[in-house]
């Protein structure tokens, strides 16, 4: 199951300047005396701005009685005016603090148009979320950016992943030195392949300069209402507001949101997160802190592990004892700071006509569950100490496979004819090398792998644990980089009695198609028995879950 809010780090969020479009500038914020024109805004954009205005002092109210004049100003025009043609644009609607609707050459749309000079998105750095913008002579052509605006509610599971973009724009404009004043939330598009993009640049200003008050039912935070120095949680507010919207499909109440409303969207986490976002400036959370908060909420779900095992004694009269042994240990914690899957598994087969192979193959596997040496190669050495010192001086040994699970990523050590297997897309994979005699022979093209299997020498090892006492190197064979785990893989730890007498179509067909772990094991067996078990058998199977 994909969590919808997966945050993991991407360079628009550690490297806001690097890979990413030119940045776009977002929809401009128009007075409310323009709103209030009976003519609608951007007609040939099929786009309206939202309520974005410069807060007016209101004026008392005038009788009806009383005759009006208005006088035409006397402050002379200064800009571009409606008509004005700038970089082949010509002027054809004034939408009000520097933007204009513009038609440009021949058999092109029309277009917006920003006149005023060095706006402050103009500076940003490159962002994919923004639109990109080309500098004509005296403004700033802003590209059209096709897609659906985003309009609640959402489900969760849609709505997450998007904002957590928006979330990664905040921090980028942190990191440059910027604050997010304001946005056009009906600006905020879903494209075609479901990525998120801003039609309008949107307002930013310098962190510490005092901003232009401005207001946006349910968006603008109280700081840039009060035109405040800007500050980077405004941003954050904004983005608060954003996801609100789109959770509960309406705007943030004018006099705030109440933490009953929050519990009422039902995610666990995000009630939390918005009031943390939604905070006076003091205690809102920073850009930096909300990337910090969106991982702590995306944690993925845990890995979890199945293990099935079993052994057998075998029908051979000779070996009244099972000499081989197996265990694990599986821990799992799952808390606030994060979670940790930990599986160590091992298979041991003790020497057959060598004294104490039973005690041999048990001293191994728990002086290896026991060790707390950093790696693989000093576990197994430590399974080795523990042999020995179980022997005390006896003759005896096992051969060894034994792995070690982190997470999702496998760890091997292995000494002798003991195998393990790897199983995932369809595909089996035999992870140990062979340290026997007819494995050597097959290597340098003495013996072909079928009279290998047939061979009286097959059970000849040429390494085991117990015949060495001190650490040699090279002598325990690992894997060239760890093995990564995903869902539904297995890992398979057996004896030389499985392998040995089972076909390796079969066994191969088991791990791929026979759903239940513990019956994959348990058929093992069977078939060894089927063919007479000469050796004892043993079979530990571990399955990713998730």
């Amino acid at each position: 199951m994909t969590n919808p809010l997966d945050v993991t780090q991407t360079a628009d969020s550690s490297e806001p300047l690097a890979d990413a479009p030119e940045p776009v500038t977002p929809a401009p914020v128009i007075p409310a005396e323009a709103e209030s024109q009976a003519e609608p805004l951007l007609p040939d954009l099929d786009f309206q701005f939202g309520e974005a205005d410069a807060r007016a002092e209101v004026q008392p109210a005038v009788s009806d009685d009383l005759d009006e004049e208005v006088y035409s100003t006397t402050v002379p025009d200064i800009g571009p005016r409606e008509g004005d043609v700038l970089g082949g644009w010509q002027l054809r609607k004034d939408l009000g603090r520097g933007w204009f609707l513009a038609a440009g050459p021949e058999g092109t749309a029309p277009g917006l148009l920003y006149v005023r000079p060095a706006p402050g998105w103009a500076t940003l750095a490159p962002h994919r979320l923004l639109p990109r913008w080309t500098a004509l002579e005296g403004g700033y052509l802003i590209n059209d950016t096709v897609g659906e605006p985003l309009t609640g509610p959402l489900p969760a599971a849609e709505a997450l992943p998007l904002w957590t973009e928006l979330a990664r724009l905040v921090y980028a404009l942190e990191r440059q030195g910027y604050a997010l004043t304001d946005l056009e939330p009906e600006g905020l598009l879903r494209t075609e392949t479901g990525e998120l993009r801003l039609r309008f640049p949107p307002r930013v200003a310098r962190v510490g300069e005092r901003v232009e008050p401005l207001l946006r039912e349910g968006y603008t935070p109280p700081e840039v209402q009060s035109g405040g120095p800007a500050q980077a949680v405004s941003g954050v507010y904004l983005l608060g507001a954003v996801l609100y919207h789109w959770l509960s499909g309406q705007p943030l109440p004018p006099e705030g949101v109440s933490a009953l409303a929050l519990s009422g969207l039902r995610v666990p986490g995000i009630p939390q997160l918005l009031h943390q976002a939604l905070a006076p400036a003091p205690e809102r959370l920073t850009p930096t802190a909300l990337m910090d908060a969106l991982r702590r909420l995306q944690r993925p779900v845990a890995t979890s592990y199945r293990v099935a095992a079993a052994t057998t004694v075998g029908l051979n009269v000779d070996r009244p004892l099972n000499e081989d042994a197996f265990g694990y240990v599986l821990r799992q914690v799952e808390a606030e700071g994060g979670q940790v899957t930990f599986l160590r598994a091992c298979v041991a087969d003790g020497m057959g006509g060598m004294a104490a192979g039973e005690v041999a193959s048990r001293a191994a596997v728990e002086g290896f569950l026991a060790s707390a040496a950093p790696d693989m190669v000093a576990r197994v050495w430590d399974a080795n100490a523990a042999l020995l010192q179980a022997l005390g001086g006896q003759d005896g040994g096992c051969a060894f496979s034994g792995v070690q699970i982190e997470g999702e990523v496998l760890y091997l050590g292995h000494v002798g004819d003991t195998r393990a297997y790897h199983a995932a897309g369809g595909a089996v994979q035999q992870l140990t090398q062979d340290h026997s005699y007819v494995a050597a022979l097959v290597a340098s093209g003495m013996m072909t792998p079928q009279e290998a299997a047939t061979s009286p020498e097959r059970n000849k090892v040429l390494r085991s644990l117990g015949s060495v006492r001190q650490p040699q190197d090279h002598y325990v064979h690992t894997l060239g980089d760890p093995l990564f785990l995903v869902p539904g893989s297995r890992v398979l730890l057996v004896s030389d009695g499985v392998w040995g007498e089972v076909p390796e179509e079969e066994l191969r067909g088991l791990l791929l198609h026979e759903p239940d772990a513990q019956r994959v094991v348990d058929a093992l067996l069977d078939l060894a028995l089927d063919v007479g078990a000469p050796d004892n058998a043993t079979a530990l199977l571990i399955e990713r879950v998730r």
